[in-house]
């Protein structure tokens, strides 16, 4: 195996890795952890960038394994009688089949990366989107426990003080009343009064 497909395989041992680690059941505060260090470092951005050169370079080996190895399929479709060129042309057909495999596994594995790795960040977005959420949901309960605590207690304060207009107003006719009681006393006292003076008059 030449020194390109050796790195072929690899890119591919590290695309399995990869694969398992992002499917792996890991805890969603690990996860986004990984994943946001993934998506912010500038390291990773630019290995992304080195990947996709590196995959542009695996897709020609891949049209290259594709052509040589029709040309073998027209070449073993030829008859031929020596025995050591047909043993050469089946090595030749098992090498290009390999590498058509090992190009193709490493370019579909990617495209499956990419897909796997964009559905778990939206994922894990729509997770941050919903805890969010019910951290807003829960923040407006309390919200709404608070203020209708604070409405049971207004209307207790309002009843409180109704109850003490009504009492003020019962001390109020109380006072009233007293006043009436007062003032018809005095004149009672002054009728007496002047009644005692008219009866000392005439006994004078």
């Amino acid at each position: 195996m030449t020194i390109y497909f050796t790195t072929i395989f690899f890119i591919l041992v590290v695309e399995m890795f990869v694969f398992c680690v992002i499917v792996l059941p890991l805890p969603s505060r690990w996860r986004r952890a990984m994943f946001k260090f993934a998506s912010t470092s500038p390291l990773v951005d630019k290995a992304l960038n080195t990947l996709r050169i590196i995959f542009g370079f695996i897709f020609v080996l891949f049209i290259d394994a594709v052509n040589r190895l029709q040309r073998l399929n027209e070449h073993e479709e030829e008859s031929h009688h020596d025995h050591s060129y047909e043993e050469s042309l089946k090595a030749s057909k098992f090498y290009a089949q390999r590498n058509l495999y090992l190009t193709g596994f490493t370019l579909f594995l990617s495209l499956i990366l990419e897909r796997t790795s964009s559905l778990v960040i939206a994922m894990l977005k729509k997770e941050e989107e919903l805890e969010d959420a019910i951290k807003e949901h829960v923040s407006s309960t309390q919200d709404q426990e608070r203020l209708e605590t604070m409405e049971t207690t207004f209307k207790n304060k309002i009843t409180a003080l109704k109850v003490e207009v009504e009492e003020l107003k019962k001390q109020e006719k109380d006072i009233e009343n007293l006043k009436k009681q007062i003032a018809q006393q005095t004149e009672e006292y002054n009728q007496l009064r002047d009644r005692h003076e008219s009866l000392k008059q005439k006994q004078a």
